[in-house]
């Protein structure tokens, strides 16, 4: 399985846990990767081949038990390897990704759990995901988008996409994780909000505030 399959399937799961339904749209996918309905179709026909999905013509696409079996392996040991990464050798939250992708497939599962154990049995990663048990349990992820918030409303930042991009922004604006953000301002027609955060105004756009996730306070 190459890293764009694994990519798929990871995302697959995580909608599938994020929307609360068994099924989720091919542009659901779209929409999250930000590649060509063509792209995404020919990618999961790829993956139904291998017997890691199933798709229904007209309403959606799961994960196969063997597929589901997989993401929760992946997801597990990238996410448990995200945290040392970065609370035990220093990595900031938008260069992690790349060398978690790699250690979670040259790691044993014996080693996985001696190393959440050794970091205290983390319930989540550095960008506020959630970190499934060995059956796939897991607190549920945030799901309520800034973009989501109306005027004067106050938001605590509790997770955030995994895009390097977007990461990298967050940081040239000073914004982390259980930040409180209060709303200022939507401009619906250049989709623009006006927010407020440890003292400084900023505008980002209704693209930005959708990747990223907390609750109203």
């Amino acid at each position: 399985m190459n890293r764009a399959e694994e990519d798929y399937i990871k995302t697959i799961y995580e909608l599938t846990v994020e929307k609360n339904q068994p099924l989720i749209k091919s542009n659901d996918l779209v929409e999250r990767f930000g590649y060509t309905d063509q792209s995404v179709n020919e990618m999961v026909k790829k993956l139904v081949t291998k017997h890691l999905v199933n798709f229904i013509p007209y309403k959606g696409i799961s994960l196969t038990s063997k597929g589901k079996k997989v993401a929760i392996r992946m997801i597990r040991a990238h996410r448990i390897w995200e945290v040392f990464l970065t609370s035990k050798l220093g990595y900031s939250w938008e260069s992690v990704h790349e060398d978690a992708e790699k250690l979670e497939h040259a790691t044993s599962d014996e080693v996985i759990e001696k190393l959440f154990m050794f970091l205290g049995e983390p319930k989540f990663c550095q960008h506020g995901n959630p970190i499934p048990d060995l059956k796939g349990r897991m607190v549920l992820p945030e799901t309520h988008a800034l973009i989501e918030a109306g005027l004067n409303d106050t938001f605590e930042l509790t997770r955030v996409l995994d895009v390097k991009e977007l990461l990298i922004y967050l940081n040239e604006i000073k914004l982390k994780l259980y930040d409180q953000i209060l709303i200022l301002g939507k401009d619906d027609f250049n989709e623009i909000m006006r927010i407020k955060s440890k003292d400084q105004e900023i505008s980002i756009s209704f693209k930005i505030a959708k990747m990223l996730f907390g609750k109203i306070i």
